[in-house]
């Protein structure tokens, strides 16, 4: 990184060469071996602003700290935007994984975004292989105990976020808080629903998971109480 005052001695020895190839043609042998060297100084100087990223082009700028940044990415189940927080939207889509009763097909639940783009493709049913289905809100304990309305059945949504702040993404279960510096994104409270779908035609479910202390030392857990979430970056 360079002080203004090196960027300003650049900036006059790019001036001094200017003159000089206008008035060359009239200078002597000493200072054109002054010449020389400053053009050389230049030279040498831009070489080492290319790489510190400081050299301007047409199509680049002068680098700030927050360029050096990549936010983090990561997907905001049950909702159709992302947190006021710094934090901008990639996408919104709809929650889709594997029929709930079948086995194989996706891993994990995955953002489908409202405007697919397909590749090549025959419509014809499968018999084999596995499906996407949507994403029903499922009741194993009553729903609107613990977001104030009743979602069972009702489909989630999801969003696909990008931190500007940060970089690093992490989710951590058992929590609604963060360690350390760690900054919340979002934990799962207030989830929303697609508008006029409420059908119960199950395909893929979101049930609460509740701790079991067969395995699980209890305290610090307790047999029976739904586990929270919290996403967190930085």
């Amino acid at each position: 990184m360079y002080s203004s005052g090196e960027l300003y001695v650049l900036v006059f020895l790019t001036c001094v060469a200017l003159v000089v190839t206008q008035e060359g043609d009239k200078l002597s042998s000493s200072v054109r071996l002054l010449i020389n060297t400053i053009r050389s100084n230049i030279d040498s100087l831009e070489k080492e602003l290319e790489t510190e990223g400081l050299m301007c082009t047409d199509n680049d700028h002068v680098k700030t700290p927050d360029d050096t940044v990549t936010g983090a990415v990561y997907t905001r189940w049950g909702r159709t935007s992302c947190p006021e927080n710094g934090t901008e939207l990639v996408y919104n889509g709809f929650t889709a994984s594997s029929y709930y009763t079948h086995g194989g097909g996706a891993p994990n639940f995955l953002c489908l975004p409202m405007e697919p783009v397909w590749a090549d493709f025959d419509d014809a049913l499968s018999s084999t292989g596995d499906f996407l289905h949507g994403t029903e809100y499922e009741e194993s304990v009553p729903l609107s105990r613990f977001f104030g309305e009743d979602l069972d059945d009702k489909k989630a949504p999801c969003a696909v976020c990008q931190s500007m702040r940060h970089k690093n993404v992490l989710m951590i279960p058992g929590r609604t808080s963060c360690f350390g510096t760690w900054s919340r994104e979002y934990t799962d409270a207030k989830p929303e629903t697609i508008t006029g779908q409420a059908a119960n035609t199950n395909g893929a479910l979101l049930y609460f998971v509740e701790i079991r202390c067969d395995s699980l030392p209890c305290p610090p857990y307790v047999n029976g109480r739904e586990v929270p979430c919290v996403v967190c970056t930085n």
